[in-house]
């Protein structure tokens, strides 16, 4: 028997931002647990265990609230690969982005919903404002650094630039974390799996062996 969410305490006065953080995470909880499309408003008034009303005060469709869902999404993917070489002492700029691109697979493997969240539809049309930031901008920054320091020494780069080394990295990343994502239990579509062939397309890419870089380095422009 489902048990109803414990009575939530009245929020005092001034403390409204509490209610809209609280929204944002029980809606994360909701989809690693549930399909994208199944979230709604009154499920997440909810589970933080206050009336639907009072989620409209900051909220006023599910779309805003899914917008602002997919933002924080972002931050924690972005955060997340920005702490994965906090470990490690004086790395490469191979090894920090191995561990940049282990973060973001462990991320999307670990989260599903969240991070099918970050390419849905429904979120990217609300964020296709010109004011907008770059949807990729936390990934895509925590990337492009390492690369631009292995252009710098000289290695070679798989693209004319670290713009598109870049993008061409997180576009592989992304098509073998949605294909795990679309049949998890084939061989090799686990979170291991994933992260293996990752790394492996790292090597690949950037092998020690390769000579140094005959294309003429460009600054990368930042987005």
């Amino acid at each position: 028997m489902q048990t109803r969410p414990a009575k939530r305490e009245r929020n005092q006065r001034g403390r409204g931002d509490r209610l809209r953080s609280e929204v944002i995470d029980a809606a994360m909880r909701i989809l690693d647990q549930n399909l994208l499309n199944e979230l709604s408003l009154r499920m997440v008034a909810r589970e933080v265990g206050v009336a639907a009303t009072s989620v409209n005060t900051h909220f006023p469709d599910a779309k805003t609230m899914v917008t602002e869902v997919g933002r924080e999404c972002w931050r924690q993917l972005g955060e997340a690969m920005a702490d994965s070489t906090a470990r490690l002492v004086h790395p490469t700029a191979f090894e920090e982005l191995t561990a940049k691109m282990r973060a973001y697979v462990q991320y999307a493997m670990e989260r599903p919903s969240r991070y099918q969240l970050l390419f849905a539809p429904e979120y990217a049309s609300s964020e296709s404002s010109p004011n907008a930031p770059g949807l990729l901008q936390p990934a895509y920054r925590s990337v492009i650094a390492p690369i631009e320091h292995l252009a710098a020494e000289g290695r070679t780069i798989p693209a004319k630039d670290a713009i598109s080394t870049t993008l061409l990295i997180l576009s592989v990343a992304h098509g073998r974390i949605a294909s795990a994502h679309l049949a998890p239990w084939r061989a090799g579509n686990s979170a291991a799996g994933v992260t293996a062939f990752v790394v492996e397309t790292l090597s690949q890419l950037f092998g020690a062996d390769k000579k140094r870089a005959r294309r003429p380095y460009l600054q990368a422009k930042r987005i």
